[in-house]
């Protein structure tokens, strides 16, 4: 049973409340109205003007709405524990419900009309076609199903929705109104009361709400601490050192941000740095100051005044201006220290102003979300996270065992308190409350009651976690709180991906679109999810995300029973107020009856699917999941469900689907094992954005791709995704030979879908399936949106580039694959003004083209990779186009044809593998490059190294089975950044001289080069790895490698003639030494104590050997 005070917390949190808006909803109303024919009888119109005066009462009840939420909100916030108003809020969250269930009705009629028209334009263009053109529409055999059904419409019967008379509508809106009417007048009375109250409090009777107050423990933060020890932050300490005792970088004021979820240790951690002992003398004046979630500037300025100017020195006011005044001309030319400690908003930076006066200034800033930094934010922050688990464990055994030894107690307690540790997730203060509890009794069957306790049910002391956790929940604006609320739906400990969570959220209506933005509601819940990632609710990954079991745990205790999940054996019941249900196991159906308005629905078994989903209780649902490996059959009446906008059936093994299926107009994310047959009405999901029917592991989906493969024997025909333009993503068309022409292609109407952000089109390598003029046909067919940002063409056998390719401004990456036929790139193409990523992989003979009228060509390309390739470069003189071989001095700052085109001035990453021949390679070698790769490419090794002259900001350089046996020391001296050089399978490498030349080399690595043994040259002062391995003529180290006074991590392997140390030694940085497959006497007289090999070494902390 919850302990009262935590019953408490959960009574002073009311659960998060959509907007209840009528707005839409009139909308719908009013064009349902419009459309509506003109009465053919007394009847039909009378039933019209009810609609109308039902939809004018509904205009007259907007405000009272908007004006409602606003009151109810703030008489709970003025008495928390008021039933009443608990219950008027509870019937306006029922009302919105109701609403959002209309809107969905007359959301799917409208879809359903728009489906209707749809497929009359699409009949009536087939039909004209059809007659100009005298060909078959459907140019190959379909199966006998599609057959049957091809271009037919749905019967009367079954396209008719819910809503099939105005009496419905009249009905619904009539309950709306009453509903709306009785919160109205129920709220009257309440304020009514509420000022009865006042007036009592006012004429000093009592105050007749006093006995409900609940007080909170006020959270108040000081310098003083009575911590032990801190655990586990000592990096963080030593960064704060440094930062306080370092030089101010920008002026005289620099502040360091301390951001974590509440629990985390911020306030410790400032407090431990606050006094130490290091910084004692590097300031005048230090400041601790508790801002809190109520920013007072008065109140803080006036606090650091007390504290910073001596008591005969103050002057006694109230006044803001003359308080500022006197601590700046207290600070001028002192050293301030100052901790803002437990900050909400960005109001913290108003107090920035009167201390610029200081001669130096050092801010600590501990907060939960990092927006509120602003423009202090310099990336620089110290982001507090759980605790590894070996300082979580000694601080949870500190607090729980106090001063008992914890080795007298038996390993079953330890392993219980091990569990526990893991459902607290690296929470120091939720470690510190609940080992203060489990000291109460440092026995089994304590321990074991509180591991199987839900936390938010422990005692009191768990009261110390919650509070802390809930400020956070409590200042997150009333949409984020909705979503917060709906992840404790999902398991524990287990990882959900972005994607699919915002779907869920904008099935539930979490989520709405704003007239004044270009963003849709996945933009804007991707920024949702982002703000909550920030503010430290989700752990941390960029796309998947863990819920922390105590912000989970925090998120069902504000749900006030709208989450379920139900474990047989453990739930004997079901709350009617339940929304969202998760089912781990069986559920009884008569369980859920009672509920009726069920809106999100998680199954991992399904016995009787049919029974359950044909329920009233289901009816609402907008998110359905079934993961049951054993159903194979699709249940029909999920498809009657037509408020569903979420179905994942793919972890069952279902094989085929219903034509019904294709009635769910509102579906958004559709998850399938691949059908063995596509519905021919697949088309009609006009509102489909996610799918994933393909045999392939569960990320493809995670990663927003689609995947169609074309088959025409199963029905999976290109024009089923015509009319589905809000599609998004990812999209992959694969087969692509299984379409005959321009005309079936264009059918896909790629152009139409703007929410897809990359294309893969992709045909099987096989030369005889399809004529190459027939490819290069379909390909001008696939005409995607302008908005595509990457485009990848895989096995096209044309020899033509599309040309809707020049149409696409906004295309930042370009893939080829197994365009063997593709000739050239035209000069058009490095116009493209986007344009940063540029792949040709396995193709033969492809020019690149080039344009002397135009200033720059390829202008913001970054990155380009060629592999199995041969490239040429067309449209230089002859006279620009000069080896670089013969001329060192080719590769400049600025590639320039004689006509002043530069060509790809941006480029800062180039790869170039297997290829046979680059001609003109010298205009992708700009001094802009900073990482290089050149690999199995013997059509490039005549132009190595001179190729690599001038190019100064390269920082990282491979070469892989390139023919060269040294370095000139006038080509390595140009590169001034170099600090990363790799070398492999370069057979005829002699020596490495000219590497001294490198000033910025800090990694060497040199493998698989059988004829490198000599160095021949001098030291390089800035190496910090060395790594030689399999060079079989290497004898040992250049005798001065003792003086590479960076050198700290030396690695030789499989160099058998390798016997020695240098006579000098090794240098005294050196940090790790590891000698594999050597010469056995060397690693046996490293590993000799006192022996020759053993003194040189014996500085070294890390060695590892194996022969």
């Amino acid at each position: 049973m919850a302990s009262a005070t935590l019953s408490a917390l959960a009574g002073a949190i009311l659960s998060p409340l959509r907007d209840v808006s009528l707005e839409k909803l009139i909308d719908y109303l009013w064009d349902h109205l419009s459309s509506s024919p003109s009465p053919s009888s007394s009847d039909e119109a009378e039933k019209q003007q009810q609609l109308k005066d039902s939809l004018e009462a509904l205009e007259e009840a907007k405000l009272t709405v908007r004006l409602m939420q606003s009151r109810i909100t703030k008489l709970f916030e003025k008495h928390k524990h008021n039933e009443r108003v608990v219950g008027l809020h509870n019937k306006l969250k029922d009302v919105g419900y109701d609403i959002q269930d209309l809107e969905s009705e007359m959301e799917y009629m409208e879809l359903e009309r728009k489906v209707e028209e749809i497929n009359n334009a699409d009949q009536e263009a087939d039909t004209t076609t059809s007659r100009f053109s005298g060909k078959r529409l459907f140019p190959f055999r379909l199966p006998t199903a599609f057959l049957s059904k091809k271009k037919r419409r749905l019967p009367a019967s079954s396209q008719s929705s819910s809503l099939s008379t105005d009496d419905d509508i009249v009905r619904q809106v009539t309950s709306i109104i009453k509903q709306i009417n009785s919160i109205e007048s129920k709220l009257k009375d309440e304020i009514k009361l509420e000022e009865w109250f006042d007036q009592i409090k006012l004429n000093g009777v009592y105050d007749p709400r006093e006995q409900h107050h609940f007080t909170q423990n006020k959270r108040v933060t000081t310098s003083s601490t009575n911590e032990r020890k801190i655990y586990g932050r000592d990096d963080e300490i030593r960064r704060l050192i440094e930062f306080l005792r370092g030089p101010n970088v920008d002026g005289n004021l620099s502040v360091v941000p301390i951001v974590g979820l509440g629990g985390m240790g911020k306030t410790a951690l400032a407090r431990s740095v606050f006094n130490d002992r290091q910084i004692e003398n590097h300031f005048d004046k230090k400041a601790w100051i508790y801002v809190s979630d109520n920013f007072d500037r008065v109140r803080i300025i006036k606090e650091m005044v007390d504290i910073i100017i001596p008591t005969d020195q103050r002057c006694s006011t109230t006044s803001l201006d003359l308080l500022e005044r006197e601590l700046k001309r207290h600070l001028t030319g002192r050293k301030l220290l100052l901790v803002l400690d437990d900050v909400w908003s960005d109001e913290w930076q108003q107090l920035l102003s009167p201390l610029q006066s200081a001669q130096a200034i050092k801010i600590i800033v501990t907060c939960r979300d990092p927006k509120i930094l602003g423009s202090v934010d310099k990336g620089d922050k110290i982001i507090l996270e759980g605790l590894s688990d070996r300082d979580y464990w000694s601080l949870f055994v500190n607090y729980a065992f106090a001063k008992n030894n914890p080795d007298s107690y038996s390993q079953e307690l330890h392993d219980i308190g091990k569990c526990i540790v893991g459902k607290l997730k690296g929470s120091p203060l939720a470690a510190i409350a609940v080992g203060k509890l489990l000291r109460r009794s440092l026995t089994e069957k304590h321990w074991r009651d509180v591991l199987e306790s839900d936390l938010w049910k422990l005692e009191t002391d768990a009261y110390d976690i919650m509070p802390a956790l809930a400020l956070s929940y409590y200042h997150l604006p009333q949409h984020l709180q909705l979503c917060f609320v709906f992840c404790s739906m999902l398991p524990k400990n287990y990882w959900y991906h972005m994607d699919d969570l915002i779907c869920m959220w904008i099935a539930n209506g979490y989520i709405h679109e704003s007239g004044s933005s270009s963003k849709t509601m996945y933009d804007i819940g991707e920024e949702y999810y982002h703000e909550l990632q920030q503010m430290c609710l989700f752990d941390r990954s960029y796309y998947d995300f863990l819920m922390h079991d105590l912000m989970r745990d925090l998120a069902q205790l504000v749900s006030h029973g709208e989450i379920c999940i139900y474990e047989s054996g453990k739930n004997k019941k079901i709350s009617k107020n339940v929304r969202h249900l998760y089912v781990k196991d069986s559920i009884d159906l008569e369980l859920v009856c009672e509920t009726n308005n069920l809106r999100t629905l998680v199954l991992v078994r399904a016995d009787d699917m049919s029974a359950f989903v044909s329920h009233e209780a289901f009816k609402r649902i907008r998110v359905l999941v079934i993961n049951d490996a054993n159903m194979q059959e699709f249940p029909d009446a999920i498809c009657h469900l037509q408020h569903l906008q979420y179905l994942d059936l793919w972890e069952t093994c279902i094989q085929s689907i219903p034509e019904s299926l294709c009635r769910l107009y509102q579906l958004r994310v559709l998850k399938l094992p691949p059908p063995q047959i596509l519905p021919s009405l697949f088309h009609n999901l006009i509102n489909l954005q996610y799918w994933h029917m393909h045999r392939a592991h569960r990320k493809i989906f995670a990663e927003g791709t689609l995947i169609y493969n074309v088959e025409r024997e199963r029905g999976y025909v290109i024009s089923q995704v015509r009319n589905m333009n809000k599609l998004r993503g990812a999209l992959s068309i694969r087969a692509l030979e299984n379409i005959n022409n321009m005309e079936e292609a264009m059918k896909s109407k790629l152009k139409e879908k703007r929410h897809i952000k990359k294309l893969g089109l992709h045909w099987n390598d096989r030369v005889d399936v399809c004529q190459h003029h027939i490819q290069e046909e379909v390909v001008e067919g696939l005409q995607p949106h302008p908005n595509l940002k990457e485009l990848l063409i895989d096995g096209y056998m044309g020899s033509k580039m599309p040309k809707w390719l020049m149409t696409l401004q906004k295309l930042k990456k370009i893939e080829l694959v197994h365009c063997r036929n593709w000739a050239c790139l035209p000069a058009a193409l490095g116009l493209l003004p986007s344009l940063q990523r540029l792949y040709l992989y396995d193709i033969e003979n492809i020019t690149v083209e080039c344009d002397d009228s135009v200033t720059e060509m390829y202008s913001s390309l970054e990155r380009l990779e060629l592999s199995s390739a041969t490239v040429s470069f067309k449209g230089m003189s002859s006279s620009s186009l000069s080896s670089s071989s013969s001329s060192l001095s080719s590769s400049s700052s600025s590639l320039t044809t004689s006509g002043g085109c530069r060509f790809f001035p941006r480029l800062q990453y180039l790869r170039l593998s297997s290829c046979d021949g680059v001609n003109g390679s010298h205009w992708l070698m700009s001094s802009a490059l900073k990482q290089l790769y050149i690999m199995y490419s013997p059509g490039l090794d005549d132009q190595l190294p001179g190729c690599l002259y001038g190019l100064s900001s390269l920082t990282r350089l491979e070469l892989c089975r390139a023919k060269i046996k040294t370095f000139p020391t006038e080509v390595m001296a140009t590169l001034h950044a170099l600090e990363n050089l790799r070398l492999a399978g370069c057979n005829e490498l002699l020596s490495v001289e000219g590497l001294q030349a490198l000033p910025s080399l800090k990694y060497l690595h040199i493998t698989n080069c059988p004829k490198f043994k000599s160095w021949c040259m001098k030291e390089m002062t800035e190496l910090h790895e060395l790594n030689i391995d399999a060079c079989q003529d290497l004898v040992s180290l250049p005798a001065w490698s003792h003086r590479l006074p960076s050198l700290k991590y030396l690695r030789i392997v499989k160099c058998p003639k390798f016997d020695s140390l240098p006579e000098g030694g090794l240098p005294s940085s050196l940090e790790t030494l590891v000698i594999i497959k050597c010469d056995p006497g060397l690693m046996e007289g490293c590993q000799q104590e006192q022996s020759p090999e053993w003194l040189m070494i014996q500085h070294i902390p890390k060695q590892t050997y194996i022969v």
